[in-house]
C-alpha cells in the first residue's frame, strides 16, 4: 500500500531534476536559453518569452516530472497594447498566453517522467520531444506576426486558445492596428455575452452519480440516480472584466 512512499526514499528527487534539466539546458544553450531555477528561458522579436518549465509532482505524482511548454507576449499577459511594467529578466511559465506540456503537444496525455526509472532514458525522451516539436513551433512563433498567422495551426500548443479573440486583439492594438483591434473585442465581447445567455437559458449539463451532491448559484441538487442534471446560471463576472478592459483600451 505504502510501496511509493518506499520508493520516495531510494531516490533524492532534487538531485534527480538538476541532472535532467543541466543535460537538457547543456542542449538548449546554444539556442539562446538561459537558465533560472526550474526555468529556461529565452527572449525572441526583443520581448517574446520562450519557456520551458520543469515541475516535479506532489501527493500522488510525489517522484515525478512534467515539462511545462509556454510563449508570453507582454500584452497579452498584461492587458495593455503597450507594456506597462518593466521588462523582466526572465518570465514563468504561468504568465504565458500560450501554454501546454510534453506529451500534450504530441496528441497525447501529458507525460509525467518516473524518476524511480532510467535518468538517462528520461533525458533522452524529452530532449526528443523538444527537437521534434518544440523548437520548429517557437521557431515559427518568433514574431507577434507569425503568432497572428500560424497559432491556431498548433492546438496543442495551445490550452489557453479560449482567449485567443482577445489576445489578437492586443496584439493588433500593440501594433498600432486599432481598428482590427477593436473588431476583435467586440467579437469577443458578443461570444462572452452568447455563452452566458445560453447558460443563463439552457443550463449546462453535468453528469453525477446517485446520491452525488453538487452545489451552484443558488442550486442544490442530488442525484437520485445515476444520469446529467442541467445547472442553470452564469458568472457574470468575465463581461463585467471586459467592459472595464474596454475603457482602459479605449475601446468602449
Amino acid at each position: 500500500m505504502f510501496d511509493f512512499l518506499k520508493k520516495d526514499k531510494e531516490i533524492n528527487v532534487t538531485k534527480t531534476v538538476d541532472e535532467i534539466e543541466n543535460a537538457v539546458y547543456a542542449y538548449l544553450k546554444s539556442y539562446g536559453f538561459k537558465k533560472h531555477g526550474r526555468t529556461l528561458h529565452r527572449f525572441v522579436s526583443e520581448d517574446i518569452s520562450q519557456v520551458i518549465h520543469f515541475q516535479s509532482g506532489v501527493r500522488g505524482l510525489q517522484g515525478h516530472l512534467c515539462v511545462n511548454i509556454g510563449i508570453r507576449v507582454p500584452e497579452c499577459d498584461e492587458r495593455h497594447f503597450q507594456p506597462q511594467e518593466e521588462k523582466k529578466k526572465y518570465y514563468y511559465e504561468y504568465e504565458c498566453n500560450i501554454r501546454s506540456r510534453l506529451g500534450l503537444i504530441r496528441g497525447k496525455r501529458e507525460t509525467w517522467y518516473d524518476l524511480h526509472k532510467n535518468t538517462e532514458k528520461i533525458i533522452k525522451r524529452i530532449l526528443k520531444e523538444i527537437q521534434e516539436l518544440v523548437l520548429p513551433v517557437f521557431d515559427i512563433l518568433n514574431s507577434r506576426e507569425n503568432i497572428l498567422l500560424y497559432r491556431k495551426d498548433y492546438p496543442l500548443f495551445d490550452n489557453c486558445c479560449n482567449t485567443l479573440v482577445l489576445e489578437e486583439c492586443m496584439i493588433y492594438g500593440h501594433l498600432g492596428d486599432f481598428q482590427k483591434a477593436r473588431e476583435l473585442f467586440e467579437l469577443h465581447y458578443e461570444s462572452a455575452v452568447a455563452e452566458y445567455n445560453d447558460l443563463m437559458v439552457n443550463g449546462r449539463r453535468l453528469y453525477l452519480k446517485k446520491g452525488e451532491r453538487v452545489g451552484y448559484m443558488g442550486q442544490d441538487i442530488t442525484a437520485e440516480k445515476n444520469g446529467y442534471v442541467t445547472l442553470y446560471g452564469a458568472s457574470h463576472g468575465h463581461i463585467d472584466y471586459l467592459d472595464d478592459l474596454a475603457e482602459r483600451l479605449g475601446l468602449k
